[in-house]
């Protein structure tokens, strides 16, 4: 059985998070047990589905960093490292904004961050996992909506970088601009996350153009 691309990443950054999110659900519990509060049969419940979800991960990725190998080796191969770029830039942003007093609405990614680099640095690392395989998966999805040969392919990935980029624009305007005003709030990550997919769309287009007319000429 042939296993789609981006699962592994799937299966190992979603394992890592819940891994990691099990001591960091019982340390944050502890410290508002009125907001949060699980038992230690749910935490061990939790911990033994992030284990299994990472071995399963681990096994199957070499299929995903084959892949990831044969998009990073395009002339464009830059544009599919735009998911780690966003998560990179997510985190950054949140970590400035949580020095800042700013509120983060996962208390997962505030309380690893006051734990310290140890919880910070694994959380990034699935992040980053969890992104390239939706990425893999939505270039597969393409291909099943749109066929190998069009580049309409890729819209499903270029959408999907779209909306990932609304957590970074928005903690962007966050920083930049009173939180007081809800319309700037809003609006700008919406009108970047509107560019951003339409751009990498473009790209695509753009690019599948010159490739076809290089190999007819």
């Amino acid at each position: 059985m042939k296993v789609p691309p981006g699962t592994g990443f799937l299966f190992a950054g979603s394992g890592l998070y819940w891994v990691l999110s099990g001591p960091l659900i019982g340390w944050f519990s502890v410290l508002n047990p009125t907001e949060v509060h699980l038992s230690q049969m749910g935490l061990t419940l939790i911990l033994i589905t992030g284990i299994a979800s990472l071995v399963v991960g681990l096994w199957i990725i070499p299929t995903d960093l084959q892949e990831l190998y044969k998009l990073f080796a395009r002339n464009d191969g830059w544009i599919f490292t735009i998911p780690i770029a966003l998560v990179v830039a997510d985190i950054y942003l949140t970590l400035i904004g949580l020095s800042e007093g700013n509120w983060e609405l996962n208390p997962f990614v505030a309380s690893a961050v006051q734990i310290g680099p140890w919880a910070v640095v694994p959380f990034v690392a699935s992040y980053i996992a969890l992104s390239e395989g939706l990425a893999l998966g939505m270039l597969s999805v393409g291909k099943w909506l749109f066929g190998a040969a069009r580049s309409s392919r890729f819209m499903p990935f270029a959408i999907t970088c779209g909306a990932a980029s609304f957590g970074p624009l928005s903690n962007a305007v966050l920083l930049a601009f009173p939180p007081e005003d809800p319309v700037i709030s809003f609006a700008g990550p919406v009108i970047g996350v509107v560019a951003l997919s339409t751009g990498i769309y473009t790209h695509f287009r753009k690019f599948e153009f010159e490739r076809l007319s290089t190999s007819l000429s």
